[in-house]
C-alpha cells in the first residue's frame, strides 16, 4: 500500500471502471520484496521502497472466488519515476480513505482497505487471516 499525503495510491486497469492497489502475482525465483518492487514499477512507473508487512488476506474470506489466494500487503514508499499509461493500467490516483472510488472487489474490498488503513495508522496490529 502506497500512501502519500494521507492518500492511498490506487490504479484503474485498462478497460475497467474499478480501482485496486497496485500489485500482482508473485513470480517464482523472486523474494516478496523483489516481486513488490517489480509490480509497483510495472503498474505505476515508479521505483518503490518496500517497508513492513501490513496484512495477509485470505481472498476467499472477503470475496469468494474460484481460486483461493493469500494476499500480502506491504507498506511502500515511492522513490522516483513517472506514471505512464501502460498495457495493464489506464490511470493512477491518490484517494482519501473516506472517498475511495469504486473498488475491484475481487482484488480489494472496502473492509480490507479499512483494515489496512487502521494498521498503517497504528490503530491496530498487523492483520493476518
Amino acid at each position: 500500500m502506497i500512501v502519500q499525503n494521507q492518500k492511498i495510491c490506487l490504479v484503474r486497469g485498462q478497460g475497467e471502471d474499478t480501482w485496486a492497489l497496485p500489485g500482482g502475482f508473485g513470480e517464482v525465483g523472486y523474494s516478496p520484496k523483489e516481486n513488490i518492487r517489480k509490480e509497483v514499477q510495472e503498474e505505476t512507473g515508479f521505483f518503490a521502497e518496500v517497508g513492513s508487512l501490513l496484512a495477509v488476506f485470505d481472498t476467499n474470506r472477503f470475496q469468494m472466488q474460484s481460486k483461493q489466494y493469500a494476499k500480502f500487503v506491504f507498506d511502500c514508499r515511492l522513490l522516483d519515476g513517472d506514471f505512464q499509461e501502460n498495457q495493464e493500467v489506464a490511470e493512477l490516483g491518490f484517494f482519501d480513505i473516506s472517498a475511495l472510488p469504486p473498488l475491484s472487489e475481487k482484488r480489494i474490498t472496502k473492509e480490507q482497505m479499512d483494515i489496512l488503513w487502521q494498521v498503517y495508522q497504528g490503530e491496530r496490529k498487523q492483520y493476518v487471516d
